[in-house]
């Protein structure tokens, strides 16, 4: 990597770091504003919020009634995709747990990816609260799949891809360059025990 490439990545790296306080400080404040705690993973809402959230929530049968017949339509297809993510979800578990400790590879928290908490929300009806549900399950798994890959991909092939490619994950840009045949056979150890140290 460059020189100023690297620089470029650290400070991007601590630009995640200071938003990542940053919204855990507004968090806080949105915990006071909207009247809720979090203890222990458990999510609290004081009594006069839930009194308000049952008030504003709409009746299923009248949330149905307000639906475009396409949005109605199209649910199928979209709940369909539930099999391919349980599935994707339990050879994730089974990849790692046979693999990842045959390669000294640290193994992935999926609870860091995976959140179902907007069930909590009383102002939403059952419906609302599946689909925000359904939601968060699909893309805490495809994260944590991602994850997944990238410890995989850092293992294996750890070198930049030729062309740029969209979106890479956040390990990317440590990985070596294309065609740095020497720097490939001099660090190949040291980044794949870089991932026994992972949390």
């Amino acid at each position: 990597m460059s020189t100023n490439t690297a620089k470029i990545a650290a400070r991007i790296a601590e630009l995640e770091r200071d938003l990542e306080l940053e919204f855990e400080a507004g968090m806080a404040e949105k915990r006071r504003q909207f009247g809720y705690s979090v203890k222990k993973g458990r999510i609290a809402f004081e009594d006069e919020v839930c009194a308000l959230h049952g008030k504003l929530r709409l009746a299923w049968p009248k949330f149905l009634w307000a639906a475009p017949l396409a949005s109605l339509l199209v649910s199928p297809v979209i709940y369909a995709l539930i099999v391919p993510l349980l599935l994707l979800d339990f050879w994730l578990w089974v990849y790692q747990a046979i693999c990842f400790p045959v390669y000294g590879i640290a193994k992935v928290e999926r609870s860091r990816y995976v959140a179902l908490d907007r069930g909590h929300l009383t102002y939403l009806n059952w419906i609302e609260r599946f689909n925000c549900d359904y939601c968060g399950y699909a893309n805490g798994v495809v994260a944590y799949a991602r994850e997944v890959a990238s410890r995989t991909e850092q293992y294996f092939c750890p070198i930049k891809h030729a062309r740029r490619s969209a979106g890479p994950h956040a390990r990317y840009h440590e990985f070596l360059d294309f065609g740095d045949a020497k720097a490939y056979r001099a660090k190949l150890k040291e980044i794949r025990a870089e991932l026994g140290r992972e949390k």
